[in-house]
C-alpha cells in the first residue's frame, strides 16, 4: 500500500495535504468551542464557521481515502463513498458504518456545493448545521482517520510520520 502522503511532482519533497485540513479544521473547531461556551447561539458567524470545519474535514476524510484506495482503478479519483467501502471490504474496518459515512459525506458535499438545487433543498441541507451537529461531525471524521491511520500503521511496507491521531480529538 502507498504511504498516505504523496511526494511533490519534482520528487524533491513530501506533503500531507490531508493532515495539514485536519489540523486547520482542528484550529477552527478548537476556536469555536471556545467562543461557543462564553457566547452560545450569539456566537459570531456561527454558521459560516461550522459549514468550514465540516467541509474542511470532509476534504481531509476525502483526501486520506484518495490517497490510500485499496484498489484504485485507472482514471478518476474514485469518490469517497465508493473507496470507504472498499477500504471497509479489504481491511473489515467496523468503526464507521457505511451508512454513517454516507451521511458525513453529504454534509460534506452539501458544505461545499452550497447554493440553490432544482428541488428547492440546496439551501435547506445545512439547516441542522449548528454547534452540536458540526461537534458530531468532528467526531465522526476523528473516527475515520483513526480507522485509516490504524489500519495503515498494521502494514509494516508503510512510511508513516508520526501523528497523534488521538490528539484531533474534540
Amino acid at each position: 500500500m502507498r504511504p498516505y502522503y504523496s511526494i511533490n511532482t519534482d520528487g524533491t519533497a513530501s506533503t500531507n495535504l490531508q493532515l495539514y485540513a485536519l489540523r486547520q479544521a482542528r484550529r477552527y473547531w478548537d476556536e469555536l468551542a471556545a467562543n461557543y461556551l462564553q457566547d452560545k447561539e450569539a456566537t459570531e458567524n456561527l454558521v459560516e464557521r461550522c459549514v468550514f470545519i465540516v467541509a474542511t474535514l470532509g476534504l481531509s476524510v476525502s483526501q486520506l481515502l484518495g490517497q490510500n484506495d485499496p484498489a484504485p482503478l485507472a482514471g478518476r479519483v474514485a469518490s469517497p463513498k465508493v473507496i470507504w467501502r472498499r477500504f471497509v471490504a479489504q481491511h473489515g474496518v467496523m468503526d464507521v458504518s457505511a451508512d454513517e459515512f454516507d451521511k458525513f459525506i453529504n454534509i460534506y458535499d452539501a458544505c461545499r456545493h452550497f447554493g440553490v438545487s432544482p428541488d428547492g433543498v440546496g439551501h435547506s441541507r445545512l439547516e441542522s448545521l449548528d454547534f452540536e451537529a458540526t461537534h458530531r461531525w468532528y467526531e465522526t471524521a476523528h473516527r475515520i482517520w483513526l480507522a485509516v491511520i490504524n489500519v495503515l500503521r498494521a502494514d509494516p511496507h508503510n512510511v508513516i510520520e508520526l501523528i497523534d491521531v488521538d490528539g484531533f480529538k474534540a
